[in-house]
């Protein structure tokens, strides 16, 4: 398809996009799901050249600003090409020509729970980050600046990752967290689901069947790629401490991994305490067993800076910190790190190498350089800021409205709340039940109970606030408490 057609087919189908300003959706919001829709339902086929921002804007009758903004997220997730001095153009995916009306409502997958979840991003829905807060445009300019710099290294085979990009996570580490980790002992992955499937499998060819304490309630992903490699899981309670130690060296003093989130855990946000920490540490040297700190949201934290990790308390224990970009940043990244002691990281790479699966050098390019010049730092500053707001706002809408209906647990970090249901609720009805009915309210509520591995789960849920703004947590919030006020009076 050449440039001109490309051009005339995009221009045709963006004359539907129509923008309703008596919506209380945001302009830019409208604008981005209209083009996305337009993608996924084949209308605008990959290639197609998008009329300028300042057409559109001018089109639409908008400020060149919204358009900008919502180019910029369709091109931050991988929907659009932005081509210097020629345009946006629609990306090559893999799409197999999905309906109109699918393209409306479209469907992401399953969660951790086995649950169907709407993929546009509906209050409450953890999963949905602060699209709004991501600097687009920035990254749009990071993703030429950094192929550019870096693209002699991009070209080579990179088992462990761009080196520019395991220095820039090595000094990061180094600041905000206090690890000492050299870029040699830093490895990139495709985030955490991948960094376990590597290690499932490292543990699985050195020491045949393994066993791995994985805390319950926790990631339900997680203990999915971990099974899905051989691995058999232990579950180990938690209490007000974190993960107890104690209880599960009875259960499983031999297990040859514990795959534990300290800084919070998850689901329900208590910080390991210190004597656990060092208790953890301790059975891991007497042992030899890997501890794998997973830390899926701790640079969001709202007081004070992040937890310290596990391998700055004890460089002789077997410690590997795991990391993701995709909650700070967008989904579609998709990148993220294990950093550990350097035999552990050239095991991990080995087993990258066999399999013959790399990690994508753009990006990889391109996030190097959204950190070396300091771009992704500005960007969790504002992050914190912003959440910061957002979860005050929604905290103290609940604590005043639902005071009786559910209770709120404390968190010091994050992109949701977890709150549990009390009794006046749960004696009539679930919280999946209670999700279930919120989903057809348009609310999306992550039960509490489906994260634990038993049947005998605290009910409550999940509310994520990341990505909407405070006006649009409020309205979300009261459709929520009214339907709990509903469910508490039948």
């Amino acid at each position: 398809m050449g440039d001109r057609e490309s051009a005339s087919d995009g221009v045709i189908a963006m004359l539907s996009v129509t923008l309703d300003r008596s919506s209380a959706e945001p302009l830019v919001r409208q604008l981005y799901l209209r083009i996305r829709e337009l993608i996924l339902a084949g209308r605008l086929h990959a290639g197609a050249r998008l009329p300028s921002t300042r057409k559109l804007a001018r089109d639409l009758e908008v400020s060149r600003t919204v358009v900008l903004d919502a180019f910029g997220h369709l091109t931050a997730e991988g929907f659009l090409e932005a081509a210097i001095g020629a345009g946006h153009f629609v990306a090559s995916l893999p799409l197999d020509q999905p309906s109109a009306a699918a393209a409306a409502d479209p469907i992401a997958g399953k969660d951790d729970t086995g649950s169907i979840w709407q993929a546009h991003g509906e209050p409450f829905d953890p999963a949905w980050q602060g699209v709004d807060i991501f600097p687009s445009q920035l990254w749009g300019r990071m993703l030429g600046r950094g192929w550019r710099r870096h693209h002699s290294d991009g070209l080579e085979r990179h088992w462990a990752g761009l080196p520019a990009l395991r220095t820039a996570i090595s000094d990061h580490l180094h600041a905000l967290r206090g690890l000492k980790f050299g870029s040699d002992e830093v490895m990139i992955t495709a985030g955490n689901a991948d960094a376990l499937a590597l290690i499932a499998r490292v543990l699985t060819s050195e020491r045949g069947p393994a066993s791995a304490w994985v805390e319950n309630p926790g990631l339900g992903s997680a203990r999915q790629t971990l099974q899905q490699e051989g691995v058999t899981i232990v579950p180990v309670p938690v209490d007000d401490e974190g993960l107890i130690v104690a209880q599960a060296e009875q259960i499983a003093r031999e297990a040859a991994m514990a795959l534990v989130t300290p800084a919070r855990q998850f689901p329900l946000g208590m910080t390991l305490s210190l004597p656990r920490r060092l208790s953890l540490l301790s059975w891991s040297r007497r042992s030899g067993a890997l501890v794998v700190d997973d830390d899926y949201d701790g640079e969001v934290r709202f007081a004070g800076r992040p937890i310290q990790s596990l391998a700055s308390l004890d460089p002789q224990a077997r410690v590997l910190t795991l990391g993701s970009f995709s909650k700070v940043t967008f989904s579609g990244l998709r990148l993220g790190y294990a950093a550990g002691p350097r035999d552990l990281i050239d095991r991990l790479v080995e087993v990258r190498r066999a399999s013959y699966v790399m990690v994508p050098t753009p990006t990889q390019a391109a996030l190097a350089e959204f950190m070396i010049t300091g771009g992704f730092a500005q960007h969790l500053r504002k992050l914190r800021t912003q959440l910061t707001r957002r979860r005050r706002r929604l905290y103290q809408f609940l604590a005043i409205e639902a005071a009786n209906l559910i209770e709120i647990l404390p968190q010091q970090a994050g992109m949701h709340l977890t709150v549990r249901l009390t009794d006046r609720v749960t004696a009539r009805a679930t919280d999946v039940a209670i999700a279930e009915r919120a989903r057809r309210a348009g609310l999306v509520l992550l039960p509490l109970s489906q994260q634990y591995i038993d049947e005998r789960g605290e009910q409550g849920f999940l509310l994520g606030y990341a990505g909407w703004s405070e006006h649009r947590l409020d309205e979300a919030a009261a459709r929520f408490v009214g339907l709990l006020r509903e469910i508490a009076a039948s």
